[in-house]
C-alpha cells in the first residue's frame, strides 16, 4: 500500500513537467520563427506596402546602425518614405537577405528577446546631404520643406543623419524678378546635391508638338507648334532637357540632352523616335483603301489584310469600309461596272495615346457605270462620292496600323450623279442659252434634241433626231416633218419658191443660229450657211 501511494506521487509529479516541456518546446519553436531573421524581413517588407503613412508602418522595425536607436519622426522629417509596389518589395527582399554591414541598410541584431531569440532590426546608417547653390536668398528645400534661407553666391548646407530614403533637393525664389524653381534627386551615390545655376537662351524643337519641356524634374513650360523659347533660364548644368507629353496611357518622353552641352543661342531638337508623321499616316490610310479594293475583286479578304488591319478581317472600320461600297457595289438593282478611288486625303492627325492617333480624312469614291448596265435606256457615267471620317492608328513594332478600338467613322458628305444618256447635241451647246440681241428670249437645248424656246409670253418646243457636221462647228438639225421648226429661229422668215433648213454654230461660249436657203427644186449649199443671232450661256 505504501509503494503504491510512493508510485501515484510520483507520477502527479511527472505529468506536470510533460505539460511544461510541450509548452516550452513550442514556444522556442514558435519564438525561432517569429524572431528569426528572414520573418522580421518579410514583416518589414509587408509593412512597406501598406497603405497609410509609410514612415508610421515601417518605424518601429528600423533603427540607426551605430547607436541602435530607434529613428524618431523628428529625425525622419526631411525623409520620404513612398509605399513600395510589388516588384520593388520583391527587390528590397532580396537586397536585404544578401545585405551586410558594409550595405548602408542591413539586418542587424541588436540583443535578445525573452534571453532567447535574437532581436533583429533593420539597421540605417546615417545619411549626410550637402546642398549648394550660387543664387542669393532662395529658399533651400528638401522634400519640398524649407531647410535654409541662401545667403550668399556661393551657399551650401549640410544636413547630417539623415535616413535612408528618397530625397529631392530644391531651390525656390526669384532671381532678377524672375522666378526660379529647380531640383535634383538624390541618386543614392553623390552626397553632394549641387543647384548651382546658369542662364543662357537657346531654343527646344520637338516632334512632340505641343509637349512639355523638362528640366530633370523641373516643368520649364508648353512647347507650341513643336517650339519653345528658353530665354535668360536658370540652368544647372549638371541637369538634363527632355520633352514630355502624358497620356492617360502612360508619359512619352524624348531623348534627353545635357544642358552643359547647349551653348548660348543654340537649336536643340528633342525628339520622339518613330513618332507617326503626316506622310507615314497617309500611306496608312491608302494602304487601307487599297485592302478594300483588293476585297472587292477577289470576293474575299486578301492574304495580306493583317498587316494594315489590326485583327485582320475582323477590323471594325475594315467591315466599315467594305460596308460603304455594298450598295452600289452588290446590292442596288443598278450595280456600279467598276470603282476607283481617285483621291485620299489626311485632314488631320492628333496624337491621343503613347502609340495612338486618330488620322481625319477625306476620300473620293468614283462609281463608274457602262451602258451595259442600263440596256432600256442606255445612259452611263460616273457617281462620285465624296467622303470624310475619322480612324484610330497604333504602333505594331517598327510600323502602324488601323487600330480596332477608338475613334473611327466614315460617312457619304456629297453624290454628284453624273451618270446620263448619250447627246445628240456637242456637250457644248447643253443648257440655256438668252438671244444677245432679244434680253426677253431663251433656248435650252437638252441631250436627248429637245430644243425650247422661251420667250416673255410664249413658250414652245420641239425636237431634232439627229444633227450633222458641217465643218467649222456648224451643224444642221436632222428632223421630221411634224417638226415645229419655228422653235429654230427667232423671226419669221418669208419668200416664194424657196425654202429652208435650220442649225447651229458652236463657237466657245457663244451659240449662233444658222439657216440654210434654196429654191425649191435645188439642192442646199450647206458650204454657205447664214449666220443669225448669237446667244451667250445664262
Amino acid at each position: 500500500m505504501k509503494k503504491f501511494k510512493h508510485t501515484l506521487k510520483r507520477k502527479k509529479v511527472w505529468i506536470p513537467s510533460v505539460i511544461v516541456g510541450v509548452l516550452l518546446l513550442v514556444f522556442v519553436v514558435w519564438g525561432s520563427f517569429h524572431y528569426s531573421k528572414k520573418q522580421v524581413i518579410r514583416d518589414y517588407v509587408a509593412a512597406y506596402q501598406k497603405s497609410g503613412d509609410t514612415f508610421d508602418n515601417i518605424k518601429g522595425y528600423i533603427v540607426w546602425a551605430d547607436n541602435n536607436e530607434k529613428v524618431t519622426t523628428d529625425e525622419a522629417k526631411y525623409a520620404t518614405f513612398t509605399k513600395l509596389s510589388k516588384s520593388k518589395a520583391d527587390k528590397l527582399s532580396r537586397d536585404l537577405t544578401k545585405a551586410d554591414t558594409s550595405d548602408d541598410i542591413y539586418v542587424k541584431k541588436i540583443g535578445r528577446k525573452f534571453l532567447i531569440f535574437p532581436n533583429y532590426r533593420i539597421a540605417l546608417k546615417p545619411l549626410d546631404l550637402t546642398i549648394k547653390t550660387n543664387v542669393d536668398k532662395v529658399d533651400i528645400l528638401l522634400n519640398k520643406k524649407k531647410v535654409a534661407l541662401s545667403d550668399s553666391t556661393d551657399y551650401s548646407v549640410k544636413l547630417e543623419r539623415l535616413p535612408i530614403a528618397d530625397y529631392t533637393a530644391s531651390i525656390s525664389g526669384k532671381y532678377n524678378g524672375k522666378p526660379i524653381e529647380l531640383s535634383k534627386d538624390y541618386d543614392g551615390k553623390d552626397k553632394v546635391l549641387d543647384l548651382s545655376v546658369t542662364f543662357k537662351n537657346f531654343k527646344v524643337t520637338s516632334n512632340l508638338v505641343d509637349g512639355e519641356l523638362y528640366f530633370d524634374n523641373t516643368r520649364v513650360g508648353t512647347l507650341e507648334n513643336g517650339e519653345y523659347e528658353v530665354s535668360d533660364y536658370p540652368l544647372t548644368d549638371s541637369a538634363k532637357a527632355y520633352v514630355k507629353k502624358k497620356f492617360s496611357d502612360g508619359d512619352l518622353k524624348s531623348q534627353k540632352q545635357a544642358l552643359a552641352s547647349i551653348a548660348d543661342g543654340d537649336t536643340v531638337a528633342l525628339n520622339v523616335d518613330n513618332l507617326l508623321d503626316n506622310e507615314t499616316a497617309g500611306k496608312v490610310l491608302i494602304s487601307a483603301f487599297d485592302q478594300m479594293i483588293l476585297y472587292l475583286n477577289a470576293g474575299q479578304d486578301s492574304s495580306t489584310v493583317s498587316t494594315v488591319f489590326e485583327d485582320g478581317g475582323n477590323n471594325d472600320f475594315y467591315k466599315g469600309l467594305k460596308e460603304s461600297i455594298k450598295a452600289k457595289m452588290q446590292t442596288d438593282s443598278r450595280k456600279a461596272t467598276s470603282l476607283t478611288v481617285p483621291n485620299i486625303t489626311l485632314t488631320s492627325l492628333s496624337q491621343v495615346g503613347k502609340e495612338t492617333y486618330v488620322a481625319g480624312f477625306t476620300a473620293t469614291y468614283d462609281f463608274h457605270y457602262d451602258k451595259s448596265t442600263d440596256t432600256e435606256k442606255q445612259t452611263s457615267g460616273e457617281v462620285i462620292q465624296t467622303l470624310e471620317g475619322k480612324v484610330t492608328l497604333k504602333k505594331a513594332g517598327a510600323t502602324y496600323v488601323v487600330a480596332n478600338s477608338g475613334q473611327k467613322s466614315i460617312t457619304v458628305t456629297n453624290e454628284d450623279n453624273q451618270v446620263k444618256g448619250e447627246s445628240l447635241f456637242p456637250e457644248a451647246m447643253l443648257g440655256t442659252w438668252k438671244v444677245d440681241d432679244k434680253s426677253d428670249t431663251s433656248f435650252t437645248f437638252e441631250a436627248d434634241g429637245t430644243i425650247t424656246q422661251t420667250t416673255k409670253n410664249n413658250k414652245k418646243q420641239t425636237k431634232v433626231t439627229g444633227i450633222e457636221d458641217k465643218g467649222n462647228n456648224v451643224y444642221h438639225y436632222l428632223y421630221g416633218d411634224d417638226a415645229d421648226t419655228s422653235v429654230f429661229v427667232v423671226s419669221g422668215l418669208g419668200g416664194v419658191g424657196v425654202k429652208y433648213t435650220f442649225g447651229i454654230k458652236v463657237d466657245g461660249n457663244k451659240l449662233t443660229l444658222v439657216v440654210w436657203q434654196a429654191n425649191k427644186d435645188a439642192d442646199f449649199d450647206y458650204s454657205k450657211p447664214m449666220l443669225g443671232s448669237t446667244l451667250s450661256k445664262k
